[in-house]
């Protein structure tokens, strides 16, 4: 059953994305700048976390008199 699976998924995702270069490289150039942006918002979100209180926007208030 799992092989059957995996042939026949295979298969779909070959004449779905690969079998024409025109959707194999939009289906990679989508790839790309997907990853790119998941990867800057998770890494974005784990600095801010881990330098919380060191950055300007947070000790601000201490040099800055309005």
């Amino acid at each position: 059953m799992v092989g059957f699976f995996t042939k026949s998924f295979s298969s779909v995702v070959y004449r779905n994305f690969f079998k024409k270069e025109s959707t194999y490289f939009t289906t990679i150039v989508a790839s790309g700048v997907g990853f790119s942006i998941a990867f800057d918002t998770v890494f974005d979100k784990y600095w801010n976390n881990k330098t919380a209180g060191t950055k300007w926007e947070d000790i601000k208030d201490r040099y800055v008199q309005n």
